[in-house]
């Protein structure tokens, strides 16, 4: 594990901070948080992989899982020191560990959050992403949350979009995250991660998601955003609230907003 502080806002209170399995996970779906703490500091990132087996772009396929990993860590450094991070945290786990979501994993997790109690809002994936990775990292956080005291808790836990959007939520499950005005800023963060744009263009597919949020939300209104990320509100599982009930919870609300009456006319 490596602690990781950029100059000029290590000691700034941490108001946000974001668990994600992969460098680059974070800067895509707690852009918000980002955001809200840019050029102020407050912004806490955890990353929870080393990255090293990504897929490769034709001039990165004769490198190394761990030469790969050690560049995905320098990209991941670059974007923190830009963004103005409060600090970054670098576990360097293989995908495979944290699948495991072991004890030990979700004891690390714990010590750190431990360190920036109450903080106003915690980014996580969403327990319904379609990459197992990501839903290992949720869990695993989750999990270390429910070990904080209660007045250690977040008063926000949002779980993010990433590997599958989360436009199919009901409306009243369904938050929307507006970042209209940081679409330079997120391209800076993007740009930095060089090893993963040259096999996979996640900054343009965010980009393009936000975009598609911000105008497919409503139906009946004009656009009053240009970008959104969705979000779904989980502060719940840290207070008692089981995954299984919560992901019931959830997929009956779709349900009940399918315009089913229609169907049978």
């Amino acid at each position: 594990m490596e602690k990781y502080v950029p100059d000029g806002f290590g000691n700034a209170p941490v108001k946000c901070i974001a668990v994600s399995a992969h460098k680059d996970d974070t800067e895509m779906f707690a852009l918000k948080g980002i955001a809200d703490c840019y050029g102020k500091g407050g912004f806490v990132a955890v990353v929870l992989t080393d990255g090293g087996g990504c897929p490769r772009a034709p001039q990165y396929a004769g490198v190394s899982d761990e030469d790969m990993a050690e560049l995905r860590t320098a990209e991941q450094k670059r974007v923190a020191a830009k963004g103005g991070y409060t600090a970054l945290w670098l576990l360097e786990k293989s995908s495979a560990e944290v699948k495991e979501c072991s004890d030990s994993l979700v004891g690390e997790l714990a010590e750190i959050l431990r360190q920036y109690p109450s903080v106003e809002t915690l980014y996580l994936h969403n327990p319904f992403d379609a990459h197992p990775t990501h839903v290992a990292a949720c869990v695993a956080a989750i999990k270390a949350v429910n070990l904080l005291n209660e007045d250690e808790k977040p008063r926000k836990i949002y779980g993010c979009e990433v590997w599958r959007g989360l436009d199919w939520l009901a409306d009243r499950d369904k938050v929307a995250l507006d970042v209209s005005g940081y679409d330079a800023l997120a391209a800076a963060l993007m740009d930095e991660f060089e090893t993963q744009n040259a096999a996979k263009r996640y900054d343009i597919a965010a980009q393009a998601r936000r975009n598609a949020n911000a105008t497919f939300g409503h139906s009946h209104e004009n656009d009053v955003s240009e970008s959104v990320i969705y979000a779904v509100d989980m502060t719940s599982l840290a207070h008692g609230e089981t995954l299984d009930d919560f992901a019931e919870r959830m997929v009956a609300d779709f349900v009940s907003s399918l315009c089913r009456d229609i169907w049978h006319k």
